[in-house]
């Protein structure tokens, strides 16, 4: 961020309650929290159960204005609350940059009571900044993969079994993570990470997927990558592309940051 941003705490929260066993943004969601302007920071999700609780799952999506897609599966134990122990309750470390109009929802996979409480950070700019000061907008972008591409030459048909995930904004974009986010059980393989730079495609990195089945108290497989704390920079009109060797549904997820300057 510029030293010119300025934060503003943005806590959110919301109750949830309806049983929700879908992992593809169907069904009913709790709205959490709606990015601002140029973005919300949400630093932790809070869950606290508000009575007992049985073997489920509390799920969070990001929804970008027309798509809801998956983030995050909490496990919840079985839980008997009373006088001398308290119901169940967790922390998120989410650390996920919120595009400006996007919201934070939830659902639970059991019909139980959650309270669901975000500590997000709006961050905006002074009225007048040095022109040499970076504004950045989050960017949030998503794609779902779901058939099979065993090429690591980034060959495939686009939108059939090669994907755009992210296209970089005029002065380029910052990709702090991307996530993979199964939406169902899944076999050992592998997600790819292209860059395409309006040519040619090449391969970025893998992601290993292991055999993982999915249920409504195991959650499906997920990796976040950070590229080790050092952003990925991506240039203008260059797109971040993505594939699976399997033909099962993941959502790819980019946390990414368009940059920009005053004058």
């Amino acid at each position: 961020m510029a030293q010119e941003t300025q934060f503003t705490a943005n806590t959110a929260m919301a109750t949830i309650s309806t049983a929700n066993s879908n992992l593809d943004g169907s069904g009913t969601l709790g709205t959490v929290l709606t990015g601002a302007s140029n973005g919300t920071l949400i630093k932790t999700v809070r869950v606290k159960a508000q009575g007992n609780t049985t073997h489920g799952m509390v799920r969070l999506y990001a929804y970008d204005g027309t798509n809801t897609k998956l983030i995050y599966e909490l496990e919840v134990p079985a839980v008997t609350k009373s006088g001398t122990y308290p119901a169940f309750e967790a922390a998120i470390p989410l650390n996920f940059v919120l595009k400006s109009g996007g919201i934070l929802k939830a659902s639970t996979q059991v019909a139980e009571t959650f309270n669901v409480i975000a500590e997000g950070l709006d961050f905006a700019y002074y009225g007048s900044v040095r022109p040499d000061s970076v504004k950045y907008t989050a960017n949030n972008a998503v794609a779902v993969i779901t058939t099979a591409n065993t090429g690591l030459d980034g060959s495939g048909t686009l939108n059939t079994n090669i994907w755009d995930v992210l296209t970089a904004a005029s002065n380029g974009t910052t990709i702090q993570s991307i996530t993979a986010k199964a939406t169902v059980s899944t076999t050992a393989g592998m997600v790819r990470l292209f860059i395409y730079d309006g040519t040619n495609t090449k391969l970025l990195t893998e992601i290993k997927v292991s055999a993982v089945t999915k249920s409504a108290t195991a959650h499906s497989f997920s990796q976040r990558i950070d590229f080790n704390g050092i952003d990925l920079v991506l240039k203008s009109g260059w797109k971040l592309r993505a594939t699976t060797q399997n033909s099962e549904t993941f959502n790819v997820i980019a946390e990414g940051l368009d940059w920009a300057y005053p004058a």
